[in-house]
């Protein structure tokens, strides 16, 4: 199947090809570049999206569900639906995010959707994050704190098998006796450590680095204030290079003058935009359930009855539009830091509009509201006129 989309403001995401045109041939991209530049093949079909935004699909690292479903329900339809949902929202590469539970009712997570990965090689879901379940109690935020695991090699194992090495990320806390042991197993394994959910000194972050942390997950949330004489996870997260931090970006979780505050210092390579996304995302508000706790959502924002924070109801299209226009991102910063940027993370060739990468093509409209979904090549979501 041939494809080609004429007329777009193309967001490489480095520069900007106005009245550009792509051509997209067997899954991939042949042809990139102005409109009036381009021979369009024989026998293609032809979209014209004049005056649309045209980015790569999005890469989101975090995600516990949507549209109702959650990644941890115990049915496959459940990641089916979630699928769908982010897909009409452009995200065309998402790591399922699994929380603790007591040991079997994870394993069974891991191996349900593992399975359905495996089983579904052209699906937009593409890995695990898995958040703990080695996390700090003290910080556990919209964690359950009776299903909290304590680190040992062996339990990591256990989850390893079950996942069919398909965990890309874990979030944990590196100061938990134990965790770097179970650090080094899962680094000697290729998976990305973020630190997350963690009251780390600066210096633990130092060892965990040394262990392989590269991530800090949801930057600013479930860690310690910054303090300036007993620096921990959030100083270590702005002032070393080696450790990317992951941001929700929703205007709820990091205050929009916080967020340019982290674009300044950390650069548009140094930020993944993710969405956290619980069921509630995309929902009418009312009540959920995260982790066997009820969730409340209202005005967009997901909070336990205490108050505190809990996943978020954002998709990455949204997190763009608020990046561009509550922290003074330029539109290339804000789709690079939520396609390629995530895209590396993956060692994929996703996240970037190129002749020979991968055609997962987004398109939208200039309120970001995402008109056409491309996968590999193939339209996998059309909104309706």
């Amino acid at each position: 199947m041939s494809l080609a989309l004429v007329g777009g403001k193309i967001i490489t995401p480095f520069r900007i090809i106005k009245n550009g045109a792509i051509v997209i041939e067997d899954g991939l991209i042949t042809e990139i570049g102005k409109t009036p530049d381009i021979e369009i093949p024989d026998q293609c079909e032809v979209i014209d999206i004049s005056g649309r935004i045209v980015t790569p699909g999005f890469v989101d690292l975090l995600v516990h569900g949507g549209g109702g479903y959650g990644f941890s329900d115990s049915n496959l339809s459940s990641i089916e639906n979630i699928s769908q949902y982010f897909l009409s929202n452009g995200s065309t590469t998402v790591l399922a995010s699994l929380y603790a539970k007591p040991t079997q009712q994870l394993l069974d997570d891991l191996t349900r959707v593992s399975d359905f990965i495996i089983a579904n090689p052209d699906s937009n879901i593409y890995g695990i994050h898995m958040e703990g379940p080695y996390l700090n109690k003290e910080l556990k935020g919209a964690m359950n704190e009776n299903y909290l695991w304590t680190p040992s090699v062996e339990s990591w194992e256990a989850m390893w098998e079950a996942s069919k090495g398909l965990i890309k990320i874990m979030t944990i806390a590196p100061e938990l006796p134990g965790a770097i042991d179970v650090m080094r197993a899962a680094a000697r394994k290729g998976v990305v450590l973020s630190i997350g959910h963690s009251m780390a000194s600066y210096e633990q972050v130092e060892v965990a680095i040394d262990n392989g942390a590269a991530h800090v997950t949801h930057m600013f949330n479930a860690m310690s204030p910054f303090h300036h004489r007993t620096p921990g996870v959030v100083l270590s997260a702005l002032l070393r290079n080696e450790l990317k931090i992951e941001l929700i970006a929703d205007n709820l979780h990091v205050h929009p003058a916080v967020m340019e505050f982290l674009l300044k210092l950390k650069g548009a390579n140094g930020i993944i935009l993710i969405t956290d996304s619980i069921r509630a995302g995309g929902m009418h508000e009312g009540e959920y359930e995260f982790a066997d706790q009820k969730i409340f959502m209202k005005d967009h924002r997901a909070f336990l009855p205490d108050g505190t924070l809990a996943g978020s109801t954002l998709t990455l299209n949204m997190a763009i539009r608020n990046m561009v226009e509550s922290a003074n991102a330029k539109i290339t910063d804000a789709v690079r830091m939520a396609s390629l940027n995530g895209a590396k993370v993956l060692h994929t060739k996703k996240g970037i509009l190129a002749v020979g990468k991968e055609a997962d093509v987004v398109v939208m409209d200039n309120d970001y509201e995402v008109e056409l979904t491309i996968k590999k090549g193939k339209i996998v979501f059309k909104r309706e006129a």
